[in-house]
């Protein structure tokens, strides 16, 4: 007998992510950082969210690639395609983070307005051509995005306007018909997950807004004068102390809730790279305090996870003494994990995957794509899902 069906984390472990706000490539130091931040992403395997603003200023950022300075532009671009890109979604902050474009003159309006101010009383109509025209710089410029962050509050007081456009803009410039927003930031809450905030099951759209548990480090004018790695240490401390047991991190994890937090570029660079040490500490304790309990994801991953997870239809049917469980879903989804109750005992439990031998027993967590576990009665099962997919289960 199969009852009791759950939805798990991917593989059994939690999600980690790094949103990384108000990146420029017309900043100076940029191109330095980059080196230094790659080889960081590379030696912990950090996961997230990465901005490229589309207008570097005077110009759009295609534009500067056609202009009296792309090489300079150019090397940017290739760091950040080559280096940053494999494990960051690349996002726009809208067009400029300040003032509102023209979009007919590529100019700015005037009087000039920000664009969050601007962004509060429009519609999907209206909003709708002004993210597709950051996408398409983006994409102009060889960078495809995933999904489009908020400057400030951009669209909080429209937002199932904004939502909507978003995936209109994606549609319309990459072909999309899943897509995520950045906009909003809780660092009270303990339960704390993505949102779904558009879905149309009968087209399979989806849009999901990413919810930032925990953001910059709060400067603590009292230790100022200490030592370099005690500030280090300190402030690290607001994410996950070293012993894990507190910190807005840890504090999260315990409550079984999604771990994404938000950084931004300047602030990493700033006081001789202060907030960059920062960060370096508190991946490290990540990694040595959760080991595998963890998992680095892509924004794009947790989003479509949980759409997906949100919107799964399961049906459990038995067919002579066998059982199957067949799942309907609005997008395929790597590393898909499900749990069941068993009754009885496991021994000689065969599963299948449309009727190829699908899965291989692990002892314990995390699982491999492909595999189960059994605990407390238990079954773990963590397998590729397709947009149909039919899981068999039998004893012998």
């Amino acid at each position: 007998m199969i009852t009791d069906i759950r939805v798990e984390k991917p593989r059994l472990q939690t999600p980690v992510s790094l949103i990384l706000d108000d990146s420029s490539p017309g900043e100076p130091i940029y191109s330095e950082f980059v080196n230094e931040f790659a080889a960081l992403v590379e030696e912990t395997g950090i996961r997230g969210k990465f901005t490229v603003m589309p207008y570097t200023f005077p110009e759009t950022l295609d534009q500067a690639l056609k202009g009296n300075r792309p090489g300079h532009i150019r090397r940017l671009m290739e760091q950040i395609s080559n280096q940053i890109a494999p494990n960051f979604d690349i996002t726009p902050e809208i067009l400029t983070h300040n003032p509102v474009v023209d979009l007919e003159t590529g100019g700015f309006v005037y009087p000039s307005v920000a664009e969050h101010i601007w962004s509060q009383t429009q519609n999907a109509e209206t909003l709708t051509p002004y993210i597709a025209r950051a996408l398409q710089i983006l994409k102009h410029a060889g960078l495809e995005a995933t999904g489009v962050t908020s400057p400030a509050n951009f669209g909080k007081e429209v937002e199932k306007e904004y939502a909507r456009a978003i995936l209109q803009a994606q549609q319309q410039v990459n072909n999309r018909s899943l897509t995520w927003y950045f906009l909003h930031t809780d660092t009270q809450s303990r339960y704390l997950f993505p949102r779904l905030a558009l879905v149309d099951k009968a087209q399979r759209q989806a849009v999901v807004s990413i919810v930032s548990g925990y953001g910059d480090y709060v400067i603590d004018p009292a230790i100022e004068d200490e030592p370099r790695t005690e500030k280090i240490n300190h402030y690290a401390d607001q994410y996950l102390t070293a012993n894990g047991n507190q910190g807005r991190l840890a504090e999260l994890y315990q409550a079984d809730s999604y771990l994404i937090f938000h950084h931004h570029w300047w602030r990493m660079i700033k006081e001789d790279y202060l907030g960059f040490d920062i960060l370096r500490e508190v991946t490290g304790r990540l990694h040595r305090v959760f080991g595998e309990k963890i998992q680095w994801m892509k924004v794009s991953d947790i989003a479509l996870y949980w759409a997906v997870s949100q919107c799964i239809e399961i049906k459990v049917g038995k067919e002579g003494a066998n059982f199957y469980l067949q799942l309907r879903s609005l997008f395929p989804c790597k590393d898909f994990t499900v749990s069941f109750r068993v009754s009885g005992s496991s021994s000689g439990l065969r599963i299948w995957k449309t009727s190829q031998e699908l899965i291989r027993r692990q002892l314990q967590a995390p699982l491999k794509s492909n595999t189960w576990c059994m605990k407390h009665k238990r079954v773990y099962l963590c397998f590729d899902l397709d947009m149909e997919t039919r899981i068999q289960i039998s004893w012998p």
